[in-house]
């Protein structure tokens, strides 16, 4: 088999994964039957004769499965097909029945683990070919470190070749440069940040005297506001209520240690604010459009110290930044250019 002739088949199909096909280290098996497998150590080991076409397919589907780093993540006896499935997602059919979200009737864009579920589910038609464990071994062509590395600069690849790589593609390498964060812990930060203002101002007043005393006079005393939070949330029928539940015990839980908090439900109109102890009093109210100017509008005139708005994301917003901080909860984010810049983001997982 002509590895080379393969491999330049390969980069000319897929130029965002030169480097990790020319990383391959190939390994001939002169008396094995005819196919291409690859080890967890970056071997590919190549017996008989193929098209340099069909080996070339085979080469990119194996990087598939070791960039994914696939091997760490396998579990079950179906894993093979789920894996297979996630990769050749974003291959082109191969000249042989091969297993992939469309040839197993099932949804494309999943995860391996997804499919692994789901492959319990269905019956798999016989004739699929699945990708099995190379019956060889090789020795380890890189380090753990150099194999970070290798992962970092193909994922730089494939976000510099945007516009040719598929879908699956470009979310590994967004989540191999720009990790997602705990939404967790980024929102408990943005809203303490967002507080930090108001619970560090202190003023003198007369409500409270002073515990000092002067004869005839009557003393200030220094006292700290209760901070004002205003929580806008996105009731159109486009959001699950089980979601917004969700987001606003997170913001419960953050707002506890002590805040005054208005809860404006907006869908089309913005609807009367609800003063409330805890996320559990609330009342979702709405179910129609959306127009989240008008739930921002209703904050702002409660001059609040920090504005969360839960939503997701399919609405018009304001043209210009409100007088006071906003942290936006995006509840199954669309197209992050749906968000106005002027506003602090946290993408919540569904």
């Amino acid at each position: 088999m002509n590895v080379a002739a393969a491999r330049l088949w390969a980069v000319t199909q897929a130029p965002y994964l030169a480097s990790a096909l020319f990383a391959l280290r190939p390994i001939e098996h002169p008396d094995g039957p005819p196919g291409v497998s690859a080890d967890a150590d970056w071997n590919v080991h190549v017996s008989g004769d193929l098209p340099a076409e069909e080996a070339g397919w085979w080469l990119i589907h194996h990087v598939g499965h070791l960039l994914r780093d696939h091997p760490a993540r396998a579990r079950g006896e179906s894993w093979p097909l789920a894996s297979d499935a996630e990769v050749n997602d974003d291959l082109p059919p191969p000249p042989f029945p091969a297993v992939s979200p469309d040839t197993l009737g099932l949804p494309p864009g999943l995860l391996a683990e997804r499919y692994l579920e789901l492959v319990g589910l269905i019956d798999v038609p016989p004739e699929l070919v699945a990708c099995s464990a190379p019956p060889y071994t090789g020795p380890a062509v890189m380090t753990d470190v150099e194999r970070s590395l290798l992962v970092r600069a193909v994922a730089a690849d494939i976000d510099a070749h945007r516009g040719a790589a598929p879908g699956g593609w470009r979310r590994w390498a967004e989540e191999v440069l720009r990790p997602a964060v705990d939404w967790r812990a980024l929102l408990a930060t943005l809203v303490r940040h967002g507080l930090g203002r108001a619970t560090g101002r202190v003023d003198y007043s007369y409500a409270r005297p002073s515990r000092r005393s002067v004869p005839s006079v009557v003393l200030p005393s220094l006292v700290r506001p209760v901070p004002r939070v205003a929580v806008v949330v996105d009731t159109s029928g486009s959001v699950r209520e089980e979601a917004l539940r969700r987001v606003l015990g997170e913001v419960d839980g953050v707002l506890r240690a002590g805040a005054q908090v208005d809860v404006i439900c907006c869908d089309a109109a913005a609807h009367p604010p609800q003063r409330v102890r805890r996320a559990q009093e609330v009342t979702l109210v709405g179910g129609g459009g959306t127009d989240l100017r008008e739930g921002l509008k209703a904050a702002g005139a409660l001059h609040p110290d920090l504005t969360v708005v839960l939503t997701d994301g399919d609405t018009p917003w304001p043209a210009t930044r409100p007088r006071h901080p906003v942290v936006i909860c995006l509840i199954t984010p669309p197209d992050p250019a749906a968000v106005p810049a002027w506003a602090h983001v946290v993408r919540v997982e569904s």
